[in-house]
């Protein structure tokens, strides 16, 4: 259903009745699992937790976050002008904070309202645009991953699903470095169609091909580097807050447990990963000996500084994009 509610197409932008849908709902689904969760673990204990953190922490987390997001903005940038696409770098971060608003799509695909905004605003074709957000999402995937496992060595159980996960990411990047294969699958899959729709096979080839120039040496290096320190702000974060509500957590420890919570909502393929990143952020805090009250707390503030606090910046940026991107009409 949510699913629906976000699904973008091509030619036109996201309408905002289904923007605020998605967004409700992955809201009642997030407040329901901290209900849940402070039921079983206590709701005075939770809150007690709650009310005493400092506002310094909370000030210093949102701080942490904007480091990520800036940091990605400008990774956008970088991948834009490496395509040859030039877009005053205002502008560019502000098509990059507007994808927040769709975060609540399953895998964050609707974030893709990016390119919508690089073809209206300044006639980039799709299948010209199509790499950076492709080699946005790999990025982001092999700097999590990288973070997963340099703490691996802690939860030793969870060592072959993460490998797993590696193999995947690092057959995915392989692919489209040497898309030959890839670009035979494609070929055989619209021949099977019928050779229906040979326009939009043609577009998927060639953003195929476009994204070797990404993952060049120079462009995948730079944006990999910026994603590690981005989302180690983001880990530094929850191993400030773990620390604060009075566990001991290794900054590996820490690296893990997030990095790997990020992963599992994400093949869950849930909007914004809702229930599959908390369920196991909670497993694997557990497995720490964090108590029960405690991880709670610190599952539903981590989200609230990443996943909603992006949301709300997007939610607050996306209509005045799309005010620009119609007057280019």
């Amino acid at each position: 259903m949510a699913d629906r509610a976000l699904t973008l197409d091509i030619d036109q932008p996201p309408k905002a009745r289904r923007v605020e849908f998605a967004v409700v709902l992955g809201l009642v689904a997030f407040v329901a699992l901290f209900a849940v969760g402070s039921i079983y673990a206590g709701i005075g204990q939770v809150w007690a937790h709650l009310t005493a953190l400092p506002a310094s922490l909370i000030l210093g987390m949102l701080a942490l976050s904007l480091l990520n997001y800036a940091l990605r903005a400008w990774r956008w940038q970088i991948f834009c002008d490496g395509l040859g696409l030039p877009v005053p770098w205002a502008r560019n971060a502000l098509y990059f904070v507007a994808g927040f608003a769709l975060t609540m799509s399953p895998g964050k695909a609707g974030e893709a309202i990016r390119l919508w905004f690089l073809q209206r605003c300044h006639g980039y074709p799709y299948e010209r645009a199509a790499p950076m957000f492709i080699g946005d999402r790999l990025s982001d995937s092999l700097a999590i991953l990288l973070l997963c496992l340099a703490g691996i060595g802690a939860f030793a159980g969870y060592a072959v699903y993460a490998l797993v996960v590696a193999a995947l990411v690092l057959i995915a990047i392989l692919m489209l470095a040497r898309p030959a294969p890839l670009l035979s699958i494609v070929l055989w899959v619209w021949g099977a169609s019928g050779r229906r729709q040979p326009r939009l096979f043609a577009k998927i080839r060639h953003a195929i091909r476009g994204t070797r120039a990404i993952l060049s040496p120079r462009l995948s290096g730079v944006g990999l580097i910026l994603a590690l320190i981005g989302w180690t702000a983001e880990v530094l974060a929850f191993q400030w807050l773990v620390t604060t509500l009075g566990s001991e957590i290794s900054l590996q420890q820490a690296a893990f447990v997030f990095c790997f919570a990020m992963i599992a909502g994400t093949i869950a393929m849930l909007p914004g990963g809702i229930g599959g990143t908390e369920a196991t952020m909670l497993a694997l805090l557990a497995l720490l000996n964090v108590p029960l009250d405690q991880a709670v707390v610190a599952t539903a503030v981590i989200r609230l500084t990443t996943l909603w606090f992006a949301t709300v910046l997007g939610l607050i940026v996306l209509p005045a994009t799309l005010r620009l991107a119609r007057g280019r009409r």
